[in-house]
């Protein structure tokens, strides 16, 4: 599944990285309708834009939540997303690119001596090769995204649809 989010929801952007998702800003002009890319199977646009409903387009999303955190409940609640769809920190949450694993000789110098000396698995972003490892804020990011699925399994187990 991919998504494009309009440029004012980076925070939501990063949480759907984070979750392993394509995740792409862009600008959206509300206004400007044939600015916007066409409609593409499994490819949501996301914005805070209540002119954007006007476009009736059935791959928009308009979200009411102001926080990228209440953003992803949002979308994971709206679209049901699965489980098994989650790839979480799979991407590099600056440039969306999958990450690629990496030797762990291949970081020495690159990454503080302690995070060489306590961790044995490394992670590079192809484009802008930023190094990724599964420190401490791994247990706050997987807790939330952990607690977003948990909620929309209770949504489910009840038969409650908060959009009708």
């Amino acid at each position: 599944m991919n998504f494009l989010v309009d440029q004012p929801l980076g925070g939501l952007a990063k949480w759907l990285r984070f979750c392993g998702f394509d995740a792409t800003l862009m600008r959206l002009a509300p206004d400007k309708p044939g600015s916007w890319p066409p409609s593409q199977p499994q490819t949501h646009i996301l914005t805070r834009q209540a002119a954007c409903q006007r476009l009736k387009r059935p791959d928009l999303l308009v979200l009411a939540a102001p926080d990228p955190e209440g953003q992803l409940a949002e979308v994971i609640r709206r679209l049901r997303l699965a489980p098994r769809l989650f790839k979480p920190l799979s991407r590099c949450r600056h440039c969306n690119d999958p990450l690629a694993p990496l030797n762990r000789d291949q970081v020495q110098g690159r990454v503080s001596e302690h995070v060489f000396l306590h961790h044995r698995r490394f992670y590079e972003c192809p484009r802008c090769h930023r190094v990724y490892w599964p420190g401490s804020h791994i247990q706050g990011i997987t807790g939330t995204l952990r607690d977003q699925l948990n909620q929309l399994e209770q949504l489910g187990d009840r038969g409650d649809d908060p959009e009708n």
